[in-house]
Formats: C-alpha cells, sequence, structure tokens
C-alpha cells in the first residue's frame, strides 16, 4: 500500500479529523445561515418596531399633555413639539427651528453628548410672561432629547409674595420698635418738661407755706395754686395712661371704648363722625378688643392725617359667625395698588399693621378705596358658634 492509499484511508485518523472539522464548519455555517442570521433580522425588525412604538407613545403621551413638551435631535433643532407649544407661542410649526434660541441656558451643554449619554439637566426660564421649571432629557436610544416644561408661575407669584410679605414684616417690625421709641421720648418729655415743672411748682409754694411770715390771704392763693397744679398734673398722668391703654376698654368693653375714640377724634379733628354698634351686648376677649380698638385708631388717624374727609361713620355689627368692624370716610381716597408699590414702602406700614392685626385672630382685612370716593375698611372676625 502505498502513501497515497495510506492518507486518503478512512481508517487513518487525520483524514478522519479533517472530515469531522469541515462536516462541523458545514453545521456552524448552516446554523448561522439558516437561524442566526434570521433572528438577527427579527431582532432588528423587531426592536426597531418597539423604538417606533416607543416613539408614538411618547409623541402621543406629549401632544395629551397640557405642559409644553419639546423634541430635539442631535443638531439641537426641534423635531416635534405638542400643541401646548404651539398654543403657547403662537406658532403652528416650529420644527426645525434652533433649541439654544428658545432655551439659551442650553448653550452650556453640548446636545449631542447628552442625548448620547441620556444626561438629564434642569433650568428655570420665563416665556411669554410666565415661569417654568424645564427639564431636558436625553434619550440615547431613540437618538433624540425630551424637554419638559412645569408652569410655576402661580408658585412663583406665591413665592415672589411671600418674599414681599417677609419685607413688609421686617419692616413693620422696625416701625413698631421705631413708633415704641418715639412714644417713650414723647412721654418722657411730657413728664419731664410738663408734669416734672408742676411737682417743681408744687414743691417751691409747699417751701413757701412753710414760712410763717405769710398772710392767710397769700397761703391760700398758694394753695389755690397748688390745687390747681395738682389737678393739671392727674389730667396729664390720665391723659398718658389713656395713650397707653384706654382704661374705659378694660373696664367697660370695646363698645363704649369705639364711642369715646370716635366722640373724641371728631372733637379735635372737626370731622362729623358716628358710631354705630348692633347686637352687641356682651364682653369679647380682651386681646380681641384691643386689637379692635387700635385697628380703628390707626384707620382714624390715618383718615384725619391724609384723607381731608368731612364725614367718618364706625360700626360694630355682631352676625352669627362673624363679627364686623366697618370703618368709612367720604374723604379724597387713593389707589392701593400704588400705595403696595411704593418704592419707599412707607405709606402702607399702617395698612399692613391693621391686616395683620386681622390675620391674628384669623380673620379677613377688606380695604375698598377710589381717588376721589372715599375709603371703606372692613374688618371680619370669625366668632365661636
Amino acid at each position: 500500500m502505498d502513501a497515497k492509499d495510506i492518507f486518503f484511508n478512512l481508517n487513518n485518523p487525520i483524514l478522519f479529523s479533517f472530515l469531522m472539522i469541515l462536516a462541523l464548519l458545514g453545521v456552524i455555517y448552516i446554523f448561522y445561515v439558516h437561524i442566526i442570521v434570521p433572528l438577527n433580522k427579527t431582532h432588528i425588525i423587531e426592536k426597531s418596531n418597539i423604538e417606533l412604538k416607543n416613539a408614538k407613545l411618547m409623541a402621543l403621551f406629549a401632544e395629551l399633555d397640557p405642559e409644553p413638551i419639546f423634541r430635539f435631535n442631535i443638531e439641537g433643532k426641534f423635531i416635534l413639539a405638542n400643541k401646548a407649544v404651539k398654543e403657547l407661542y403662537g406658532k403652528e410649526n416650529i420644527e426645525g427651528e434652533l433649541v439654544y434660541y428658545f432655551f439659551p441656558p442650553l448653550k452650556e451643554y453640548s446636545l449631542n453628548e447628552l442625548i448620547a449619554n441620556g444626561r438629564s439637566v434642569k433650568f428655570s426660564v420665563e416665556i411669554k410672561e410666565n415661569y417654568y421649571d424645564v427639564i431636558v432629557k436625553g434619550v440615547p436610544e431613540m437618538q433624540f432629547g425630551q424637554i419638559y416644561c412645569n408652569n410655576i408661575t402661580r408658585r412663583k407669584i406665591v413665592e415672589d409674595e411671600l418674599t414681599q410679605y417677609q419685607v413688609s414684616l421686617r419692616e413693620l417690625s422696625n416701625r413698631i420698635q421705631k413708633l415704641q421709641e418715639e412714644e417713650k421720648q414723647k412721654i418722657s418729655r411730657e413728664l419731664h418738661d410738663s408734669f416734672g415743672q408742676k411737682l417743681t411748682s408744687i414743691k417751691l409754694n409747699l417751701e413757701l407755706l412753710k414760712s410763717s411770715k405769710l398772710e392767710t390771704r397769700e397761703k391760700n392763693e398758694i394753695l389755690n395754686d397748688i390745687s390747681s397744679l395738682l389737678e393739671n398734673a392727674m389730667l396729664e398722668v390720665r391723659d398718658i395712661s389713656y395713650r397707653l391703654k384706654p382704661r374705659i376698654l378694660e373696664d367697660f368693653g370695646l363698645v363704649p371704648s369705639l364711642k369715646a375714640l370716635c366722640n373724641e377724634i371728631s372733637s379735635k379733628s372737626g370731622i362729623n363722625g358716628i358710631f354705630q354698634a348692633h347686637k352687641l351686648d356682651q364682653r369679647l376677649d380682651p386681646e380681641l378688643e384691643t386689637g379692635l380698638y387700635r385697628i380703628t385708631q390707626e384707620a382714624l388717624n390715618n383718615m384725619v392725617k391724609h384723607s381731608q374727609a368731612k364725614e367718618f361713620s364706625v360700626q360694630l355689627v355682631k352676625h352669627p359667625d362673624v363679627l364686623r368692624l366697618m370703618i368709612e370716610d367720604d374723604g379724597v381716597g387713593f389707589d392701593p395698588q400704588k400705595i403696595k408699590e411704593d418704592p419707599a414702602k412707607k405709606n402702607h406700614l399702617g395698612l399692613v399693621n391693621m391686616s395683620e392685626r386681622v390675620l391674628s385672630f384669623n380673620g379677613k382685612f377688606i380695604l375698598d378705596s377710589h381717588i376721589g370716593n372715599g375709603t371703606e375698611i372692613i374688618v371680619e372676625i370669625p366668632m365661636e358658634v
């Protein structure tokens, strides 16, 4: 047997191994061509279908969302915008426009990198006088980015109002401290300049009485002078005490105190005033009585200073569920909005003071004033049933 016969002999292990390798490669090729390749094609088709379905779903959800939603490609151009976007900008089609034009903060980012890595960024912008929180999210599977806008205008307004409210509170606190210091200084001057002088005069008169050289008539004159000085001093002490806290409020309650206050304002200012109380025949909580008295006092003092009114009225009415205080004048009135917008913030602290007192009782403060038509202040305090 020659070498050729030996090599091609099926009993030759080398030939057998070679044939087995060929057979295995054939099986692998057939398996790859008829199974793997079709599976890959099917997978690609299914993946494309799923991506298409997801895109359609995302587009559907975006279209139904009441908030503006944008979609952009790696070139930074819009490829989709929902109905809310079109209504916001008044444009039917913004596809193809640059993202940076609508959202300048995105100039700091690479949109291609943001999409490829599925990154998210957040910022806030103002659009058409509305404020939005914006979330930009890359979707690498779909090769686009999505922009979600959440309208926070109402929240922003509330935050601004809260900030302004806090500023007003600080100003009110400073004003109260200033008024307290001014009142202390005023009382100190009155005690020193007037009350102190009267006491000094009384002391000197008493020294004169010690002299035995005085005639009876002279002594009687000195005693009369001392009596007059003591009476004036008592009146001044009573006036100072009344300004600090009217004794009538503590002894007799809110209705007599407000009546006395209205009479005093009318007497000193020359403005005709009336006070009326309805269905209030019992005492209120002392803190509430003091609060309503101070509110009325502040309102009437403002009226005397600014309103040029000829008449005013104060009404206190008790309903089953609310206590209502109404203060009205026929003065020149004012624009409440301009008072609030006053940059010096000096002209409305009295209003803030009154409003804060009302809020401390869970009440409602209503101000109605128009230039040339007077001013009306309504305070409503809920009553426990």
